[in-house]
């Protein structure tokens, strides 16, 4: 391996996502406590309309992934401001089966949160309700997500609870450039979770002290089109610890010094170089990640597919989600983790509405 170049350590975070006008641009171990990204159009006499074609581009979004060792679930309310979507896939990784409760709706009838300090991010429509409630302060992000079923589709009942307390959980925040005042907000952890995942009749997950979290909240300024790769997975090891890893690939100015490119160990979070991500046999063969000196060598073999295109001829939305297993070793500065065996997800996506 050459010698790496890392980039520097995350810090601790200022009080707003943004000030007097402008982003705080870095790197942070610890929630930010106002995330307000429409304040970056400023003040003046033209700020409202300047704020309300800010909120027209800003992509937002709760996520998260859950599960244990049988189980993955990934789940979001997502506002593309034209359109919203709800949306809870269940994935049983040895059978490699997936399961769809989803819906898009108009994006005024969901919300996404901004700050996770007793706030909820949640959407109902076509039967499916999904509620993340955002208590950080305390230490605990819960999911709630259900659906009555229909003759098609069994019903769906998920209820999980995780532990984000500081010696629980590992922080990673970002507000990183796309230009020098366009930004992308995103606050991920990984974490302990408790809880139960019913599908129809069936108690499947979560097993006890196996449960898994991951949360995702993002806010970004996108170019258009909006282009990235992303790959994570987390497991319980032996010893019950969190352990997983966030790998991307996006749009965002200088990669070695702004990226989202971590490895979680229990509440530890240990920051990594750009990488960048290869399909030789396209979106459902292997993908390998990669840094240019051999820090990251990571192979993702797919076994369960999942798309979204909009638009004819995929022009205005192309999306590839697959689910599969992991391979490979990641060395960061202070930690190594051998990643052979972790099932997680990938996205390949390029959205331009």
């Amino acid at each position: 391996m050459n010698t790496v170049v890392f980039p520097p350590a995350a810090t601790a975070p200022p009080e707003s996502l943004v000030t007097a006008g402008r982003y705080n641009f870095g790197t942070y171990d610890a929630p930010i406590a106002e995330v307000n990204p429409l304040d970056a159009a400023g003040r003046g006499p033209l700020a409202p309309a300047r704020r309300q074609i800010r909120n027209t581009g800003l992509k937002e979004w709760e996520a998260f992934q859950l599960g244990d060792d049988d189980w993955f679930v990934l789940g979001a309310v997502y506002n593309a401001k034209t359109l919203g979507l709800l949306q809870v896939l269940v994935v049983d990784k040895k059978a490699a089966t997936i399961r769809r409760w989803e819906t898009k709706l108009p994006a005024p009838l969901l919300h996404v949160a901004r700050g996770l300090d007793d706030t909820v991010s949640e959407g109902e429509f076509a039967g499916l309700k999904v509620e993340i409630g955002n208590n950080l302060p305390d230490g605990v992000l819960t999911v709630d997500a259900v659906h009555a079923g229909t003759a098609l589709k069994p019903k769906l009942g998920l209820h999980v609870t995780g532990d984000c307390s500081a010696d629980r959980a590992g922080h990673l925040v970002i507000v990183h450039p796309f230009a020098d005042n366009d930004a992308l907000y995103s606050h991920k952890a990984m974490m302990p979770a408790t809880g139960s995942l019913v599908i129809g009749d069936e108690h499947v997950g979560l097993a006890d002290d196996r449960g898994f979290l991951i949360l995702d909240d993002h806010h970004g300024d996108y170019p258009r089109p909006m282009k990235y790769d992303w790959v994570t997975a987390i497991r319980r090891n032996a010893a019950g610890v969190v352990e997983g890893f966030n790998l991307t690939d996006n749009q965002i100015r200088n990669p070695g010094v702004y990226n989202e490119n971590a490895v979680w160990i229990g509440d530890r979070v240990h920051r990594l170089p750009a990488v960048t991500v290869s399909r030789p046999d396209g979106p459902w063969g292997r993908w390998y990640i990669r840094d240019a000196d051999g820090a990251v060598d990571v192979t993702f073999t797919p076994t369960v597919r999942s798309t979204m295109h909009v638009g004819p001829r995929k022009v205005l939305a192309e999306y590839y989600a697959p689910y599969g297993w992991y391979g490979g070793t990641i060395h960061a500065q202070h930690a190594t983790l051998t990643v052979d065996g972790m099932f997680g997800v990938g996205e390949q996506k390029r959205i331009s509405v």
